[in-house]
């Protein structure tokens, strides 16, 4: 079977052609004018770039435990109460509260699972290869992606695909239970459809429906694809397609509503020092605006600018001097303007969502990277986009052919250095770093507390899901969460004032703790007048176990 690849169903031109303007009629399907005409069914490639990623990532799967970021044990605690029946809520907290904090999405997934595989922490690997297998639907979406909406050969397509899919960056991501693999798994087709609907004034009413439905998905998995709504909203008002337009704002947030009517109800239940890990985003960024105002945005751009800046040099440029590294970083800005330029020709709501997503991570006082890599191959298509925009323009001047040339030599020594990068934390095995860090310190605590308490005891903990998942007592956190910690690391006296109100409010039989700041807050509570704590046993790796005194 012959497919040609067609976007939006019309011929888009081959490499030297001349680009259509916007209101010419289509070029006729003349031979000598087709576009690139495959021999296998349309379908074949991207089944098998899947299938060699899920084979990579379920090769990578490992039986570390979950709560090695605190987020991923979070979402495991909210798939077990769904799957259990219990609702929306904290399993490990006094009461069960309600959750708030992380919209339903990944967790409903992950709870399908649990009901699939009920036996933890053995369903565990089953979850990972979950995301294994998200990778893989990934990378066939980035590849139709590439494929359709650059024209890039299949050759080129999968280079750019494995490349991202397979990065340490995505793999950082994937090979633990994180929510990044199945918003991507929404996005792509979400562009993709979302490209042919905004290309194409005849899009029927059925077609912005499941587009607006699939934009409300991806938002209720990571709350970023807000940034998607927008951008087809935008795309719409601007090509004056203003039905069309009202028709996917008003489908698109409908299946949000009941989301944010649970986070109404339900705020403001928990201690304030508990707000910022267990309730919502929103109230987190507002207390922070209250405290250091509107100031509080350029602030934070200026540090997450230079966090953005310095990992992407990273990547691209690893173990290079500081000069070099800066010329890297040009070449990266210089290449990824240009790309976007032609991004916003080919595929304007892609182009557009990259823009509201960056400006989102740029204005969130959180450290980047996290953000940067949850949509690592839209990020680097920009610079290969760039190189591959110079390729293609007729050298018309010698000062254009210079440029050209600077631009292929400066992608190829950005692309040695990104494969030099990623053959290194491949020999390490980086994706696996912090559970395998994260797990020596939490096992000795972790048996600690299985063998040492009854399990109608209550505890308190910097880990607090690890200790819930791993053996059932109630857990209720030492830590606090606040816009501030970005900038500035907290002091044993502001962390021990968080462990204060929170062990006064729960009244805890122990605190069990092992990281060097919870040790010092306690100190500080230990050597109070009169003191909140008692130390009374240690076990390895710095543990410590304290209780309250009495009052």
């Amino acid at each position: 079977m012959r497919r040609r690849w067609l976007v939006d169903g019309v011929r888009w031109p081959v490499d030297g052609e001349r680009w259509p303007v916007v209101g010419e009629p289509a070029a006729t399907d003349h031979p000598a004018h087709r576009s690139l005409i495959t021999d296998h069914p349309v379908w074949l490639v991207p089944l098998l770039i899947g299938v060699a990623t899920f084979a990579v990532g379920a090769s990578l799967v490992d039986g570390l435990p979950v709560g090695v970021t605190n987020d991923d044990g979070m979402y495991v605690i909210l798939a077990k109460s769904l799957a259990t029946g219990h609702g929306y809520r904290w399993l490990n907290l006094p009461g069960t509260p309600a959750a708030i904090h992380f919209p339903p999405g990944y967790p409903a997934f992950l709870a399908l699972l649990w009901l699939l595989w009920p036996s933890f922490p053995a369903n565990v690997v089953l979850f990972k290869l979950a995301n294994a297998l998200l990778m893989a639907v990934v990378a066939a979406g980035v590849f139709v992606f590439v494929r359709q909406r650059l024209r890039m050969s299949d050759t080129a397509a999968a280079a750019l695909t494995f490349g991202a899919t397979l990065g340490i960056p995505m793999l950082t991501l994937s090979t633990i239970v994180m929510s990044e693999p199945l918003f991507l798994a929404l996005l792509l087709p979400s562009l993709l459809l979302a490209e042919r609907v905004a290309g194409d004034e005849r899009s029927s009413v059925r077609d912005l429906v499941l587009l607006a439905l699939l934009t409300a998905a991806a938002t209720l998995v990571r709350t970023h694809g807000i940034a998607l709504i927008g951008s087809v909203i935008i795309v719409l008002c601007f090509r004056r397609r203003f039905t069309h337009a009202v028709i996917f704002a008003g489908v698109a947030p409908l299946p949000l509503v009941p989301w944010q009517i649970w986070v109404s109800a339900h705020s403001g239940a928990l201690p304030q020092a508990m707000r910022g890990n267990y309730e919502s985003y929103g109230a987190w960024l507002a207390t922070g605006l209250h405290t250091d105002g509107i100031g509080l945005f350029a602030h934070t751009i200026a540090r997450t600018s230079l966090e953005i800046a310095g990992m992407m040099v990273q990547v691209t440029a690893p173990s290079l001097p500081p000069l070099l590294r800066i010329a890297a970083l040009g070449a990266i800005v210089a290449l990824g303007a240009f790309g976007a330029r032609e991004l916003w020709r080919a595929a304007r709501v892609t182009a557009l969502f990259i823009g509201l997503y960056a400006v989102i991570v740029l204005m969130w006082p959180f450290p980047p990277t996290r953000f940067i890599w949850g949509i690592w191959p839209l990020v680097m298509l920009l610079p290969v986009a760039g190189v591959r925009w110079t390729m293609l323009q007729s050298p018309l001047t010698r000062g254009f052919r210079l440029a050209r040339m600077s631009a292929l030599i400066a992608g190829v020594l950005l692309a040695i250095g990104y494969a030099s990068y990623n053959a290194r934390g491949y020999r390490q095995r980086w994706w696996s770093s912090i559970p395998r860090a994260v797990s020596r310190t939490s096992s000795p605590l972790l048996t600690w507390v299985a063998t040492r308490t009854p399990r109608d005891v209550l505890l308190a903990s910097e880990v607090e899901s690890s200790v819930y998942l791993y053996t059932g007592r109630t857990v209720v956190p030492v830590t606090t969460f606040t816009t501030d910690e970005y900038f500035t690391p907290r002091t044993a006296s502001e962390n021990a004032a968080a462990m204060r109100e929170i062990v006064a409010h729960y009244h805890p039989n122990a605190v069990v703790i092992t990281s060097t700041s919870m040790r010092e807050a306690a100190r500080v509570l230990a050597f109070a007048t009169p003191p909140v704590l008692a130390a009374v046993d240690t076990f390895p790796a710095g543990g410590l176990v304290l209780i309250p005194t009495p009052r």
